[in-house]
Formats: structure tokens, C-alpha cells, sequence
């Protein structure tokens, strides 16, 4: 039997009592909207509002933007890309900005020669062009490096200082947030797998995560910034507040490191190696637990690996109502739109960085988890009606979030866009000038 299907049903009644309502408590308010013009009330408006931005990441990467060889099929990456999400990670892997000592490839007219890197530039434009939101990753890792790199720490780490500053040039009043640090705990094993096989990896000092935040709060000293840790350390090896990664954190936030967000990463597949992920209540007292060092959490990669497309559908739904459902997620982000920009049959694949079948489209065609939460993003966790205002104000409730007014008067029609996020509840009214 399938270990996903299992931990599902037996973790169902502790979903059931726990999700919705905290969907409603955390994610949703009573709003009351005051209407003026000149100065006075408006009142018997007729008022439509629709949620037009949830105040939520809901991500994806977008490293195969500009990567397809086919116009048309890039056209539908796009459109299925900016229907489900409302945040783009951007690539800033130093082997894409920097693959040779010198070459930098931010500008919008780099040549697309590194796979799944596309110029910085070029995706700030299509976020810019489209509202979206973004999340630079990484700012440092030990992988996916150019080989021109020294791998002595003295002779590194100017370079990491120049390249945070050709960053933080460009886009700090840009990109408001970054992945910082990449997977700490998978430097142990590295140090034996890279030597065997050859392949480039720098293995820093045992402070270096210190290091790096202290100098990424010196360039980025406005911008969110995120650590964010592999499954294994996040997930599978979870022991409650014994476990690696919440020692880690302790230790690092009581040093006073500016770690913003807590990342954690899930690439997952059907395995009881996940049951921190499948098991709802298992789940739930994961991120209980990391959301006690009052910390945003961001699900920062998520990509489950199953053939079987109903599973994965139904895994997916379990997971984002899980995580939208509690107080301290900021974000869910799937890692591939595209299994088709997974398994890479180029030059450089992305080999251990991906796992098949692990994305929502297949052959350009959306798989169940994608209309699952087609059907979660873009219809449930989504609010619109209309109403009437009654001495200047209306009140209704809904998701927080930027949202879009329409105010009728007669045959004037007024058109208002407010913000309403959390602690903007009935008591506190938001005013709308028309």
C-alpha cells in the first residue's frame, strides 16, 4: 500500500479538526471599509471587492522562463506559470551569474547559455510586467558553483564579498527577499561524495554560516533574509526541538544572526521516510514546533515525485492546507512548474537538485495536482461579493490581501484598490477615498 495513501487516512481526523478553522482564524478577518468622497461618507453605494493579491506567497521558480526552444510552449509555461502563482524565486546560483571569472550574466541581453539560469534581468522584467512578487535563491551555496572558484576560505571569501555587492547593487530596492544560506546540513555528506566523484564544492569553516549573515546584513541590510535547510535536516530527521536543525537555529538566532524567515525544504516522494510531511499531526508538530522562535516559516521547495497522479494530487492538497492553515507560514513554493524542465537532457542537468516527476505539468499538459490547486488558489482561498454601504461603510469578511472596489453611484462607477492585511480587522475600519 501506498505509505502516502496510509499516512493521509490516519492522520485524517486530526486534519479535519485542526485546518479549516485555522484557515479561518489565520488567514481570514471581519474587514470594515469606510467610503468618502470629499470628505463625507458615501452612503447606499453599491460596492463589488474582489480579492486581487492574498497575502501569501504562493511560488514557484522560474528557471525555465526563456528556456524553451519553442515559442508556443514557452507561451503556455507562462500562462500556466502566472495562473496558479503570485511569487517567483529568481536564480542567483553563482555557477548562472558568474559561470566564468569575470562573465556576468544579469543583464536582460545575456545570451540564454546556462540552462535553467536564466539572466537575472530577465525575469525581474516578467515579475515587474506581471505583479509578482520575488525571492532571490541563493545568495550562497557550497553546490552548484563555477569550477573557477578557489576552495580555501581566505581566497573565497572576497570573492563571496564582491559578488554580494554586485547584488546588492542591482537588486536590494528590487528583490525584497533572499534564500541566504543554502542547505547547511548536507556539507558532511558532500565532503565525501564530491571528493569520490570529482565534482566542484567549497567546504567552508565551521562559522560560515555566521559569516555570511553578518556580511549579507551589511549589503541586505533591508531585505528579508531566509535559511533555508535541505528535507533531510527540515523533515525527515525532525526530532522535535532535539532535532539538528532546531538546535541549529537555536544557536544561530541567540547569536542575534538576522535569519528573517525559517526555510524549509520538501522534496519529497511516496516513502515513510516523510512521514513528518504526510502524517497531518506529524506535520503540524513540525511546524509548531520551528514557529515557537516566532519566525516566518516558508515551505521554500516543494516538488513530490509520484507517478501515480492522483496520489500527488492528493498528497499536494493535504500539504498546502496543512501549511496555509498555520500561523507562521508565509509561503509555499513548488519547485517546477514543468517536469519537462526537470529532466534535463542538457549539458548541464540538474542532477540532485530535482526529482522526477516531481512538477504540476506534464508534456504541456496540467496534471491533477495542478487543477488541485488551480482549484485551492484560484476559487476556495479567493473572496468576492458585493454589498451596499450604510453610513459610509460596508464590513465583510475575507482572505487578507490587496483587493480591488468598485463603487457604484448611480451612474458613476469609482474604482479603489486598498490593502488589507493582517491586524486590519473590524477594529480597525480602512478608508477608501473615491
Amino acid at each position: 500500500m501506498s505509505y502516502i495513501k496510509k499516512a493521509l487516512k490516519e492522520s485524517q481526523n486530526y486534519f479535519l479538526d485542526r485546518a479549516d478553522e485555522n484557515i479561518k482564524r489565520n488567514r481570514k478577518a471581519d474587514f470594515t471599509v469606510k467610503i468618502s468622497k470629499n470628505g463625507k461618507p458615501v452612503n447606499n453605494a453599491e460596492i463589488t471587492y474582489k480579492l486581487k493579491k492574498i497575502d501569501f506567497d504562493f511560488g514557484c521558480n522560474i528557471f525555465m522562463l526563456n528556456q524553451y526552444e519553442n515559442s508556443d510552449q514557452q507561451k503556455n509555461y507562462n500562462k500556466q506559470w502566472l495562473n496558479l502563482f503570485n511569487t517567483a524565486v529568481l536564480p542567483f546560483y553563482w555557477e548562472g551569474t558568474e559561470p566564468e571569472k569575470g562573465y556576468l550574466r544579469y543583464s536582460r541581453n545575456t545570451t540564454n547559455d546556462v540552462y535553467r539560469r536564466p539572466p537575472v534581468d530577465q525575469t525581474v522584467d516578467f515579475c515587474l510586467k506581471n505583479n509578482i512578487n520575488m525571492k532571490g535563491h541563493p545568495l550562497f551555496w557550497q553546490e552548484f558553483i563555477p569550477q573557477w572558484l578557489p576552495e580555501k576560505w581566505n581566497e573565497l571569501y572576497p570573492l563571496i564579498e564582491k559578488r554580494f555587492k554586485e547584488i546588492s547593487d542591482r537588486y536590494a530596492d528590487i528583490v525584497p527577499v533572499f534564500d541566504c544560506v543554502n542547505e547547511p546540513s548536507r556539507l558532511f555528506d558532500q565532503q565525501f561524495e564530491y571528493r569520490d566523484n570529482g565534482w566542484k564544492c567549497v567546504f567552508p569553516p565551521d562559522d560560515y554560516i555566521e559569516q555570511i549573515f553578518n556580511l549579507a546584513e551589511k549589503y541586505f541590510h533591508n531585505n528579508t533574509l531566509i535559511l533555508n535547510e535541505a528535507t533531510g535536516a527540515a523533515f525527515g530527521e525532525f526530532r522535535g526541538i532535539y532535532g539538528g536543525y532546531y538546535l541549529l537555529l537555536e544557536k544561530l538566532l541567540s547569536k542575534g544572526l538576522k535569519i528573517d524567515r525559517i526555510g524549509l525544504q520538501c522534496h519529497i516522494s511516496d516513502s515513510e521516510y516523510y512521514k513528518n510531511i504526510f502524517d497531518s499531526e506529524r506535520l503540524y508538530k513540525l511546524l509548531d514546533t520551528y514557529g515557537s522562535f516566532g519566525k516566518p516559516l516558508v515551505l521554500s521547495e516543494i516538488g513530490l515525485s509520484c507517478e501515480d497522479e492522483e496520489l500527488q494530487a492528493l498528497a499536494a492538497e493535504r500539504i498546502y492546507k496543512v501549511c496555509f492553515s498555520h500561523e507562521s507560514m508565509s509561503g509555499i513554493f513548488w519547485w517546477n512548474l514543468d517536469d519537462n524542465g526537470i529532466l534535463c537532457d542538457k549539458e548541464r542537468n540538474a542532477k540532485g537538485e530535482n526529482l522526477p516527476y516531481g512538477g504540476l505539468v506534464r508534456n504541456g499538459k496540467p496534471k491533477e495536482a495542478y487543477k488541485t490547486l488551480d482549484r485551492l488558489i484560484n476559487k476556495e482561498w479567493r473572496t468576492e461579493g458585493k454589498s451596499k454601504s450604510e453610513n459610509g461603510s460596508f464590513c465583510f469578511n475575507g482572505f487578507y490581501g490587496t483587493y480591488d472596489f468598485t463603487v457604484s453611484l448611480g451612474e458613476e462607477k469609482l474604482k479603489a484598490e486598498a490593502y488589507l492585511p493582517k491586524g486590519c480587522d473590524i477594529k480597525s475600519a480602512v478608508e477608501i477615498q473615491i
